[in-house]
């Protein structure tokens, strides 16, 4: 992990312990205690949780959300949000579906049909934001209406049964490492991690998205063409969340039209990863074990028996901390 400019400044004079929660490499070490304490709480309740297999259930759960978390996790680096991208990962799984059952183009076409879905949203959810100033809320939410109503119309409100092998196996396959057998969405998943993770620390991209979240007029008169990487991130958020609906389908065996909720999961994810509201703030990382610490606390619920109702609470107080630690950390 590293230490990469932002906004948010440090305070040198605050006490050691403090500073290091304040900082960003100290909201990953906060997650991971908190991550480790509920492993442990639940391996004493439950003689089923430290499994293997139920780890890799864990993964399996959590791969979809953190696909598309990993990758909307640069645009909110950089002060952006999309609220579009639960509509977009059920569109291209649909896209897909229906470009495997109507053309000769096979897996290939039918990858293509479901990213061309993220392309074309982000690509006008930037240029609206971008160029003509739009509120990215407001741009968004219209999107997420747009392409949800264009998803059900396509496909007559009804699922996409999807037969090929190929595409099947995208998602419900295994990589094998000796005798241990990881889950295909859990590496798309870390893939997907690991790519954001080398483009915010090794590329001048990434430098210039902590730099546009920081300040974006600042970066304007340093010569930093600002819209276009803005385009770009918007492009890159909505092309993940495609791909995270292509893995969906292939899990599913199905593009499915319906549906709603996954944006929240998505955004939730990488606010408590230590992503600011603000921009400028942030660590692939952090986003990693939020993405687990969820999916533990969920799995973890579900094998004692608690009700699906008060895990969506559960879920919801998490997001609530996280904001509001993300505003104490302002002040303080």
């Amino acid at each position: 992990m590293t230490s990469i400019p932002s906004n948010a400044a440090t305070t040198t004079s605050a006490p050691g312990l403090l500073r290091l929660a304040r900082s960003q490499e100290g909201v990953v070490v906060v997650l991971l205690v908190a991550l480790f304490a509920l492993v442990l709480v639940f391996t004493m309740a439950s003689p089923y949780f430290l499994d293997f297999r139920n780890a890799m259930n864990i993964g399996r759960a959590v791969s979809i959300i953190g696909i598309a978390a990993a990758f909307t996790t640069l645009l909110m680096i950089a002060g952006g949000l999309d609220l579009s991208i639960g509509a977009v990962m059920n569109a291209a799984g649909v896209a897909a579906a229906i470009a495997l059952q109507s053309s000769g183009l096979g897996v290939p076409g039918a990858i293509l049909a479901g990213l061309s879905v993220g392309i074309v949203v982000g690509f006008v959810n930037g240029v609206f934001v971008a160029k003509l100033g739009v509120n990215p809320l407001i741009m968004t939410i219209a999107m997420q209406f747009i392409v949800r109503g264009l998803t059900l119309g396509l496909s007559a409100s009804a699922s996409k049964i999807i037969t090929d092998p190929l595409f099947l196996a995208i998602a419900q396959s295994y990589f094998r490492i000796g005798s241990i057998s990881i889950p295909a969405p859990l590496v798309w998943m870390l893939l997907s991690m690991a790519l954001v993770w080398g483009i915010l620390r090794f590329t001048l991209f990434g430098k210039y998205v902590y730099a546009i979240g920081g300040k974006a007029s600042a970066c304007r008169r340093a010569g930093i063409n600002v819209d276009r990487h803005t385009i770009l991130l918007y492009v890159i958020s909505a092309t993940g969340a495609a791909f995270a609906g292509i893995v969906l389908a292939s899990l599913q065996g199905a593009g499915i039209p319906y549906g709603a909720g996954n944006e929240l999961s998505v955004i939730a994810a990488v606010i408590l990863g230590g992503v600011s509201l603000s921009g400028g703030v942030g660590l692939i990382e952090g986003t990693l074990v939020a993405v687990l610490l969820v999916g533990v606390l969920k799995n973890g619920m579900t094998l004692l028996g608690i009700s699906s109702v008060f895990q969506m609470v559960a879920e919801g107080l998490v997001l609530a901390t996280a904001v509001t630690l993300d505003r104490l950390k302002k002040r303080f």
